[in-house]
């Protein structure tokens, strides 16, 4: 049995059980899961899953004991699952959404740091020049203001 048929037999025995969304969303998993390896990892693989009419019976199972726990109005887990999915799919590997990884944060308090450190070099840059130029500046206008008023 190859890849195809595999997911064809699991789509069938789905059909009439879950929700379009839910059977695609499986099936994409599965997809996803066996991948585009060689004929014999494949073949490995398969023989791993093991029946896609077992794996059919597990996902309505499953599906039906979520229903059934939240109150058959609420969306099942593995719906909420799905969208995630979906949605880290449609980014095309951008980080929108996503939780960041240590080295995101770690890169993040370089960046923070690097902008601390450059406000100290300027300000102090700023407090040089205001004590050798500023400030005698200052002086000089307070004298020159004391003198014109006598």
């Amino acid at each position: 049995m190859n890849k195809s048929e595999y997911l064809q037999i699991l789509r069938e025995a789905l059909e009439g059980e879950l929700n379009p969304l839910d059977i695609e969303n499986n099936i994409r998993y599965y997809d996803q899961y066996i991948g585009n390896r060689s004929i014999d990892d494949i073949e490995k693989i398969l023989g791993e899953l093991g029946d896609p009419r077992l794996i059919a019976k597990s996902i309505i199972e499953a599906d039906r004991a979520a229903k059934q726990k939240d109150g058959m109005g609420h969306q099942s887990h593995q719906d909420d699952y799905y969208k995630n999915t979906d949605n880290n799919s449609q980014s095309h590997g951008r980080n929108v959404g996503k939780v960041l990884t240590w080295y995101n944060k770690l890169f993040l308090f370089a960046i923070i740091m690097f902008i601390i450190m450059l406000i100290i070099f300027l300000g102090s840059i700023m407090l040089k020049i205001l004590f050798t130029i500023g400030i005698p500046i200052l002086f000089i206008i307070a004298l020159v203001q004391l003198f014109n008023n006598r």
